[in-house]
């Protein structure tokens, strides 16, 4: 009888065949059986998957010859479309040749292909298809001899099978004569990280270029040095790359030629007829990015693969367990059977930043790890069956009608390792991308064995690592993690984790920094050390010490490479500015991970994983609740207390409620959180109506916030019925209008509305103006406006006049608008920014930036408040602070505001100027309170007397006596008797409540010529006019062309304004009012017309405006505005003086100033003026202001000689005094 030693060995010793089990095995190939109906259980001809999951090259181990004779790339032949063979490196044809189908031939035979790929690779048809087109390219559309067949990028996850792909379609290619080769060549550009590796990646490439296999794949571009990705460009654009000196293939390496060597030796190399493949898990802009425009335009194929769908999950769990099926038969001797929830349990298990290898690893862990070991220690008979089932979450088999919970089989390590690692990495909720890239670092430490172990030189790939993101991302956790990590890799000697921040590392002298530094650095030795909040190590570059301590790290790192890993954590922003500081630092540090924030699906998770670890469960009915709460309280960009902190806060303090409870009501379940304890916000619907109500007037504006306000509610009624629509529109807002308006108060409304309708998540408001966006040093203005910015997200930021920021050209103002313009398109959905101001104003301030009109798409404007809305707003701060109003005082209450109304001045009316005067009568109600005996009942009652005005009436103010203090002009004085009696009645109309025409305009013309006397009335009728209360005020403003007119483009109209509002509640005299229309067309008086007819309309009630002139020529200017003649009724001629007048005003001008005419100097001074006065330029007064000085001065000089004067002869003018005029 013949013994098969070799069966029984493989049956005693099934750990013996581990190494050709894995052999055999893949990871995302499909399952293909004999049988094409899968069935259940699994007997021995179960063929194994098959795939790529190792990282070993499937480059062909058949060299060229050492000294072989060189074949630059402008000598290597290489296919085109009809051509039927291929070269060998000396430019021979291979002894097999290829087939060259026609294009009847060749459609077949890519359907062929196709339908087999489609058995061998599980999901993916889309990109399948996509992968046939690109591989059937060349054949159909021909391709340049000199350069690649084709260049294919494909693009996708990890574990998504793009390895696989290629690699079953070179196998497929080989099958039907179309490649001269069943394998590809594989580089991992992660390999080659700097440029001193450059020549080893030529020496790799080269032997890809001039091997076989006719595919050379290129993995992970994303991760290589430029000068890498310089070469692979070059080849593919021209076909060729040349080096800087000659070089000759020798043990594996491309060696650089000199002396009798240089007869065998190359200077270029070429592609060889390869097709390139390009793999990476980027994006195709990040590929863009990487190899540039030129690459990108030669590609003749991008593809992509996807996810796994749920349906090709099952079918790669169904494929492994066909294949452990297999594999026990054939390690163990025994049969499996299994259950459907075996599927589903293993699909639980996947995860996307291990891929389909995960699930086999998970496989190899949980079910045939503990199966061998069961078998080790327990006699089974041959082909005993096993029955696999699920129960609580883990695996059970059923041995012999006893069940084994394969969970506590495998016997417990005292030291973790790597697997138990790799599993507690895997664990951690979110953070996908961080682990994948974590778990990939394994890969690379293979790959370099790999390579030493083949005579390659082994690659040091930095390990150094800078963590960006929020707090509570888990930046600390996977730190500690990687620490044990790379301690089971065999990176790290010790793998401690050594935690510092700029406390631990920085002196307080000059010298300390660097001892504790270095203190600190031989510490973490053997581990990592940890800096968080990096970035505040150096503050700028005045901070010596931290510079100090920056330098020390640099240098230790580069000390140290071989057993420190230094992992530096901050915010994303603040670590991209401080990788500035040191140029040393960025290079040094070449693996930058971010931490994205956590979903409020997975801080769940998280919670269920906090409240477990402390001994507790929370109630299923508490986890959309909590999802929510997270959801409110995760907001982008302002995420300081959020993420995994926020969580743990949020157990403790319910935690903390629950010991309440529990101690309130004996014989609970002690260890249950329930939806009481978690103390959410019970919000009740936003009831609008019953907010808007209490606004008096803005009706438009209400109607605005009404129509936000349905767009919401259509949009939550759609979510109820399950129906997604994309409804996504900015909301910022223009709000324009005059201050006191109500502006603030709807963005209140609007704020809470957001935020209780869910689409904002805090709700609050945050109020600035320029002052709180704009600083006064340079480049302190972008940070200023993000601080502000940040503290609005979640909310609305209300910026009022915000026009103010691009006023005068201001260049901090323009950063502050262009540091908004980007902050709003970052954080879109995160804030809602509304823009305040007059409306003007506004129009013109959104033209600045080109980017601003379309980011604010929401303007509303703003009206006025009517004199009926004012008397409401006032009753309603009077009513809201407490007090009552006494009948009586109604009727002067709304006569005062009618008053204020007109009267009223932009920056301080409308409601903010009604609530200044409801205070300012509560301060006279309560001076009354305090100075009389009231009784209690009327403590808070208003009476009329609170409310009347102090009287603005002159106690001795006399007109006629005023009048007779102006010599003539009895015309004029008949006007002023005339206005203060009209005035005077209209007032006790009032005071009776009869009807009172208040459309009288008083602004006024005076003509004739200087001197006389229109200055001096004018300040008469402004005494006049305040006496009688219809101005506030008796200023006269005095002014000219000059003081109104600027040199510069848009100065007259603000220099215009200036003036007028001076002169407010006042009256404006402007003299010699014609010079302004006499510059011509183009002149700046016409600009400051126009600017005065408007502001005349809009403050026409509060200022009385004069113009005056010599008659001839304001009738002119009275005809270069259409709209000045209808505003100046009244216009008053002032007729020239005659003698007798003439002398009056002489006689009191001298009497006036201390001197008097003797008779021989009136004689004299009659004469003169009689003569004087026919001159047609006669001055009038002025012309006796002017006698008076020269008079004055030959009196001087007539009594310079006299030593013994007396009063008589100082005080008196004589006829030789007064000259000649």
């Amino acid at each position: 009888m013949r013994f098969d030693f070799k069966g029984i060995i493989r049956f005693l010793f099934p750990e013996w065949n581990i190494i050709q089990a894995i052999q055999e095995e893949g990871f995302i190939s499909r399952y293909r059986p004999n049988n094409p109906k899968h069935q259940h259980p699994l007997n021995n001809q179960t063929p194994v998957p098959r795939g790529s999951g190792g990282s070993a090259s499937t480059m062909n181990q058949q060299m060229p010859p050492t000294a072989g004779p060189s074949v630059p790339s402008g000598d290597a032949r290489s296919n085109s479309a009809g051509t039927g063979s291929s070269w060998r490196r000396d430019g021979s044809p291979n002894s097999q040749t290829i087939v060259t189908p026609d294009n009847t031939n060749l459609t077949a035979i890519f359907q062929g292909i196709r339908h087999e790929i489609d058995r061998r690779i599980v999901g993916q048809q889309q990109y399948l298809d996509q992968l046939c087109l690109a591989f059937k390219r060349p054949y159909v559309t021909g391709y340049d001899r000199l350069k690649p067949k084709n260049i294919i990028v494909v693009l996708g996850p990890e574990g998504t099978g793009k390895r696989t792909s290629i690699t079953h379609m070179a196998g497929l290619l080989h099958e039907r004569r179309l490649a001269t080769n069943p394998l590809i060549s594989i580089i991992d550009l992660s390999l080659y990280t700097h440029d001193s590796e450059l020549r080893l990646f030529l020496s790799d490439l080269y032997k890809c270029l001039y091997n076989t296999p006719e595919i050379v794949l290129f993995e992970n571009p994303e991760k290589c040095h430029p000068s890498i990705i310089d070469v692979i460009t070059t080849l593919s654009l021209i076909g060729k790359y040349t080096f800087g000196a000659r070089y000759i293939f020798q043990d594996n390496n491309l060696i650089e030629a000199t002396g009798a060597l240089l007869s065998n030796s190359i200077s270029e190399i070429g592609v060889n007829g390869k097709i390139f493949v390009v793999s990476s898990v980027k994006s195709e802009q990040e590929v863009q990015d990487i190899f540039g425009i030129k690459f990108m335009n030669i590609v003749g194929d991008f593809i992509f693969t996807g996810d796994f769908s749920d349906s090709d999950l099952l079918e790669l769990a169904m494929n492994y367990m066909k294949a452990l099926g297999k594999k026990c038969v054939a390690q163990l001797a025994v049969t499996l059977f299994w259950d459907q929830a075996v599927h589903e349990r293993i699909i639980m298990a996947y995860r996307s930043a291990t891929g389909a290898s995960g699930i086999e690893i998970f496989i190899q862990d949980n079910l045939y790890r503990p199966l061998a070991e069961y078998k080790l220690r327990n006699a089974l008979q041959p082909n005993e069956s096993i029955k696999i089932s699920v129960l609580d979450g883990g695996f059970v088999a059923e041995i012999r009608g006893i069940q084994v919970h394969l969970a506590d089989v495998l016997p417990r390590k005292r030291n973790t390792g790597l697997e138990e690692i790799k599993q507690e990495l895997v664990k951690i909720i979110g953070i996908e991308s961080v682990k994948q890239y974590i778990l990939q670092l394994e890969d690379n430490l293979k790959v370099q064995q790999i390579r030493e172990n083949a005579g390659f030189k082994n690659s040091q790939v930095s390990m150094h690592m800078i963590f960006t993101g929020n707090p509570g991302t888990g930046k600390t956790t996977i730190a500690r993690i990687v620490a044990k990590y790379l301690k089971a890799l065999g990176i790290l000697s010790t793998g401690q984790l050594r935690e510092v921040t700029r406390s631990d590392l920085i002196g307080q002298y000059v010298g300390h920094t660097a001892k504790l530094t270095q203190d600190v650095i031989k510490s973490a030795l053997g581990g990592i050390l940890f800096i968080d909040e990096a970035y505040s190590l150096c503050r700028d570059k005045y901070d010596t010490f931290g510079l100090e301590a920056i330098d020390t790290l640099v240098k230790s790192m580069e000390d140290n490479r071989d057993d420190l890993v230094v992992i530096l954590a901050g915010y994303k922003e603040e670590m991209n500015d401080f990788l500035k500081v040191n140029s040393g630092l960025k290079s040094r540090f070449p693996n930058i991970i971010e931490f994205e924030d956590y979903t409020s699906e997975e801080m769940y998770q998280i919670s269920l994983v906090i409240a477990k670890t402390k001994g507790y469960q929370i109630a299923e009915d508490c986890k959309d609740p909590l999802i929510q709460l997270y959801d409110q309280k995760q907001i982008k960009g302002k995420n300081d207390s959020g993420n995994g902190r926020l969580v743990r806060n949020v157990i403790e303090a319910t935690i903390l409620n629950q010991s309440k409870r529990v101690l309130e009501h004996a014989g609970i379940p002690l260890d249950m959180l329930l939806y009481e304890d978690f103390k959410f916000d019970e919000r009740s619907g936003f009831d609008l109506e019953a907010r808007l109500a209490p606004i008096i007037g803005l009706e438009q504006v209400k109607e605005f916030v009404r129509t936000q306000y349905r767009q919401l509610i259509a949009q939550e009624k759609r979510k109820s019925a399950g129906i997604q629509v994309d409804v996504t529109q900015s909301l910022h807002m223009v709000f324009s209008g005059n201050p006191g308006t109500g502006k603030t108060t709807i963005a209140r409304i609007v704020a809470d509305m957001f935020r209780d309708m869910g689409l904002l998540k805090s709700g609050q408001l945050v109020e600035i103006d320029r002052g709180g966006l704009v600083d006064k040093y340079v480049g302190h203005t972008a940070q200023k406006t993000e601080e502000v910015f940040r503290s609005a997200l979640g909310g609305v930021l209300f910026i009022d006049e915000a026009y103010a920021l691009a006023s005068d050209g201001d260049s901090f103002g323009n950063e502050a608008i262009n540091t908004l313009v980007k902050l709003i398109e970052d954080y879109r959905g995160e804030v809602i920014v509304i823009l305040a101001g007059y409306q003007k104003e506004m129009s013109d301030f959104l033209k600045v930036n080109p980017g601003l009109d379309s980011r604010f798409p929401l303007k509303i404007n703003f009206p006025d408040y009517t004199a009926a809305e004012l008397q409401a707003i006032a009753l309603k701060f009077i009513s809201d602070k407490g007090f009552m109003l006494a009948e009586a005082g109604n009727i002067i209450l709304n006569e005062q505001i009618n008053i204020l109304y007109k009267h009223q001045s932009t920056p301080s009316g409308n409601g903010r100027m009604i609530r200044n005067y409801i205070e300012e009568i509560t301060r006279n109600q309560s001076a009354r309170i305090a100075m009389n005996e009231i009784a209690l009942e009327d403590m808070n009652v208003i009476i009329p007397s609170d409310i009347e005005p102090k009287s603005t009436e002159l106690i001795n103010f006399d007109l006629e006596a005023e009048l007779s203090k102006i010599i003539g002009l009895d015309e004029v004085k008949d006007y002023i008797r005339s206005l203060n009696a009209r005035l005077r009645v209209q007032k006790e109309r009032k005071k009776l409540g009869l009807t009172v025409d208040e459309s009288m305009t008083l602004h006024m013309i005076f003509k004739g010529n200087p001197g006389t006397g229109k200055t001096m009335v004018a300040r008469t009728i402004a005494q006049v006019l305040y006496n009688i209360g219809v101005i506030k005020t008796n200023k006269l403003v005095e002014t000219d062309r000059s003081l109104l007119v600027a040199g510069y483009v848009g100065q007259t109209a603000i220099q215009t304004r200036e003036i007028f509002m001076n002169a407010l509640d006042g009256v404006l005299f402007i003299d010699e009012a014609y010079a302004l229309a006499q510059g011509g067309i183009s002149d700046f008086g016409k600009e400051a017309i126009d600017t005065l007819v408007k502001l005349m309309d809009d403050y026409r009630d509060r200022i009385v405006i004069v113009l005056a002139g010599y008659s001839r020529n304001m009738d002119s200017f009275l005809t270069v505005n259409p709209g000045l003649k209808s505003r100046f009724p009244n216009i008053i001629t002032f007729e020239n003086y005659n003698t007798e007048q003439l002398m009056q005003i002489s006689e009191k001008f001298f009497i006036g100033k201390g001197y008097e005419l003797d008779e021989s100097a009136k004689i004299k001074l009659s004469d003169l003026l009689e003569g004087a006065r026919r001159d047609p330029y006669f001055g009038n007064g002025r012309y006796v202001r002017n006698v008076y000085e020269k008079a004055v001065n030959n009196q001087a000089i007539r009594l310079s000689a006299d030593t013994d004067l007396t009063r008589e002869d100082l005080i008196t003018i004589s006829g030789f005094d007064i000259g000649g005029g």
